[in-house]
């Protein structure tokens, strides 16, 4: 995987936008226009393409990853499990606040 490998050039075409949704749209228009993710295979002799769901379903497992590791540096609280026991005990207060953060998720195959 190639994290940081193109950021000056993400970061250059990211400033040419508004925001995220603006970025985001480009990127996937890009995809539309210049490669065949949204192709959908129809037999199993297609060359190019992805089968039916699969190009969705890898944009999605990478996006659920950097999500998750995002979570786990910045915001390690909303990832904790919920205490079993009441809110009210002072035994749940402090299981929680010594609660370990989730790890960072491996790295998704990208082969």
């Amino acid at each position: 995987m190639a994290d940081g490998r193109f950021d000056d050039l993400l970061v250059n075409m990211a400033r040419k936008h508004s925001n995220v949704e603006e970025l985001t749209w480009s990127l996937l228009s890009f995809f539309e226009r210049r490669t065949d993710l949204f192709h959908v295979m129809e037999t199993s002799s297609d060359r190019m393409g992805f089968g039916p769901g699969m190009a969705e379903k890898m944009l999605f497992k990478h996006f659920h990853f950097c999500q998750q590791r995002y979570l786990a540096k910045h915001q390690p609280h909303l990832l904790r499990e919920p205490d079993a026991e009441p809110a009210g005990s002072s035994a749940s207060a402090a299981s929680a606040a010594a609660a370990p953060a989730a790890a960072a998720p491996a790295a998704p195959d990208t082969a």
